[in-house]
C-alpha cells in the first residue's frame, strides 16, 4: 500500500469487498467533536490525525459532493488507531466510521479488500481507503453500537442463548469454509501462518527478545517454551483455516439479529481455527457475561461442524492458552517497534503479568 501523502484508493462495494466497525465495550462513550476518550491514554503517544481537509476530500470523493458532518462520535483513539463515528445531513449511507491506523494495523486494508468474504466471514465493508503518510485511512460501513456485551445487558437470556447458538454456527462454517482455501491464501503474502509445528519456534523467539531485554527470569521464559510445546502436542492434528485471532464478544456486532466480526487486524492469521472458539468462549473481561453462554457456543459449533464436543472440551484449554501466548507475541511485537506503553499500564509490566500467567497455565494443564 502507498504511503506517499496524496495516494487516494478506493475499493467498490459488492460481495468480494468489505470493512468493519471498530465498536468495543468501552468504545461506546459519546464525545464531543475534538474530545478523546482518556481512560486508556495515560501511557500512550497517541496517534496524530490526518488533517480534517484531507478528511473532507475523501468524504466529497466517496459521496461525489461535498456533505456537512452533524455528528461526531470518539469510539477509540489509541497509539496505532483512531476510529470515529461519523453522521451526515443528506446522504447516503448516512453514517460511516472512519478509522485511521498505523503500521501494522494498516494490514486491516489488506484483509478486508483481498482475504474477507462479507458472506463467508460476516465482515463489514470497506467503501474505501486512502493514505496520508504512514497513516491508512478507511471509510467503513457503520453496524451500529450494539455488540454482545451491549446486547447481553438488555435482552432476555432466551434471545442472548439463541444468539450464542448462531454464533457458535455462523464460526463453524466460516472455519470451515476458508479451510478449503489455505492453499490459495497463503501465498499471497497479507496472512500470518501460524501452524502447531511452529509453536515451540515461535515461543523460543519470544523468550530470546525478553531475554535481551531483561524480562522475565530463566523459569518463566523456559515455562513459555514448555508450554508452546505442549500445546502443539495436543493440537497438532487441528485443520488449518483463517482465524480472527481477538475474537471476543467486543468485537462481534449485531444488527437486525445478524452477527457481525468486526476488528479483523494483526491477529488475523492462518491459524487453529479452536483458537477463536477459546477465545470468544474463555473468561474474560471483553466477554464479560457473554461467558456464562460458552456451552450454547460451543455445542452449535461442535454440531455444525461435526466434531466431537467432549473431545473439543478436551482441546480447549490448550487453544486459550495459545490466545495468550499470541497476545505475548503481539506484546514483543509492540516493544520492538519502540512502544513502550499499552492501554493499562507500561508494556514491560504487563508482559511481566503475562508471563506469570503462562506459567500458571502451564502447570494447570
Amino acid at each position: 500500500m502507498s504511503e506517499s501523502n496524496n495516494d487516494l484508493s478506493t475499493s467498490q462495494t459488492g460481495d468480494n469487498c468489505s470493512g468493519l466497525n471498530q465498536a468495543s465495550s468501552h468504545e461506546h462513550a459519546t464525545s464531543k467533536p475534538g474530545q478523546d476518550l482518556s481512560l486508556e491514554q495515560l501511557h500512550l503517544d497517541l496517534l496524530k490525525p490526518v488533517a480534517e481537509t484531507k478528511m473532507q476530500a475523501w468524504l466529497s470523493e466517496f459521496y461525489g459532493k461535498e456533505v456537512e458532518i452533524v455528528e461526531r462520535e470518539v469510539l477509540r483513539h489509541r497509539d496505532l488507531s483512531r476510529v470515529e463515528r461519523l453522521v451526515f445531513r443528506d446522504a447516503l449511507p448516512a453514517s460511516l466510521i472512519y478509522k485511521q491506523v498505523l503500521p501494522p494495523w494498516d494490514v486491516e486494508q489488506d484483509l478486508h479488500e483481498r482475504i474477507l468474504i462479507p458472506s463467508i466471514s460476516n465482515s463489514p465493508q470497506l467503501f474505501m481507503a486512502a493514505h496520508s503518510g504512514q497513516v491508512t485511512a478507511m471509510l467503513m460501513e457503520d453496524l451500529g453500537p450494539v455488540n454482545l456485551l451491549t446486547y447481553i445487558e438488555n435482552e432476555p437470556t432466551a434471545k442472548v442463548s439463541q444468539v450464542a447458538h448462531n454464533l457458535g454456527e455462523e464460526l463453524a462454517k466460516m472455519h470451515r469454509s476458508y479451510s478449503y482455501r489455505t492453499d490459495e491464501l497463503m501465498p499471497l503474502g497479507i496472512l500470518r501462518s501460524l501452524s502447531p509445528i511452529d509453536y515451540e519456534t515461535t515461543a523460543r523467539s519470544l523468550a530470546d527478545s525478553l531475554s535481551a531485554w531483561h524480562l522475565g527470569d530463566g523459569d518463566k521464559l523456559d515455562s513459555v517454551v514448555k508450554l508452546a510445546a505442549l500445546i502443539a502436542e495436543e493440537l497438532a492434528d487441528e485443520p488449518i483455516s483463517l482465524t480472527h485471532g481477538d475474537l471476543y464478544a467486543e468485537n462481534i456486532i449485531l444488527r437486525h439479529d445478524k452477527l457481525f466480526l468486526i476488528d479483523w487486524s494483526w491477529f488475523s492469521m492462518l491459524s487453529v481455527p479452536l483458537v477463536d472458539l477459546a477465545t470468544v468462549t474463555m473468561t474474560h473481561q471483553k466477554n464479560g457475561a457473554f461467558a456464562g453462554y460458552a456451552a450454547t457456543v460451543i455445542e452449535a459449533y461442535c454440531f455444525e461442524s461435526g466434531r466431537d464436543e467432549a473431545k473439543v472440551r478436551e482441546k480447549l484449554p490448550y487453544a486459550e492458552a495459545l490466545s495468550r501466548v499470541l497476545f505475548l507475541d503481539w506484546l514483543v511485537e509492540r516493544k520492538e517497534r519502540g512502544i513502550e506503553g499499552t492501554t493499562v499500564g507500561p508494556v514491560n509490566n504487563l508482559i511481566e503479568v503475562v508471563l506469570d500467567e503462562l506459567k500458571a497455565r502451564r502447570h494447570a494443564l
